[in-house]
């Protein structure tokens, strides 16, 4: 019986190309992606706006000020956890609150 050997095929070696060739190329090869890939892109983009929610703008600011700005209100309310597991200090500050009407208190 005769002995089979396998050989490897070898890649071809690509010719080195400059840089500007290797930039135009790949500017090349992704304008032929994006071309064949258009429709697929603004059915992804379309149902992505649809879930997601762009941040409110005030009209008319500029800038920073654009963002609408919404601080989280300040709980009102204090339970027994909040009382039991809070430093000794803090704990008196709570109970004046409450006594003075200041906050509330839940069981």
């Amino acid at each position: 019986m005769a002995k089979i050997t396998l050989t490897k095929t070898r890649r071809r070696r690509k010719d080195p190309v400059s840089p500007e060739e290797a930039k135009r190329r790949r500017q090349e090869y992704q304008r032929q992606y994006y071309l064949a890939h258009r429709e697929k892109a603004k059915e992804y983009q379309r149902q992505y706006n649809l879930l997601h929610k762009k941040k409110q703008r005030v009209p008319g600011a500029k800038g920073r000020n654009a963002m609408e700005f919404r601080r989280d209100s300040v709980k009102v309310t204090y339970n027994t956890h909040d009382i039991m597991h809070s430093p000794a200090e803090k704990t008196l500050k709570m109970l004046q609150k409450i006594i003075s009407g200041e906050k509330m208190f839940t069981m």
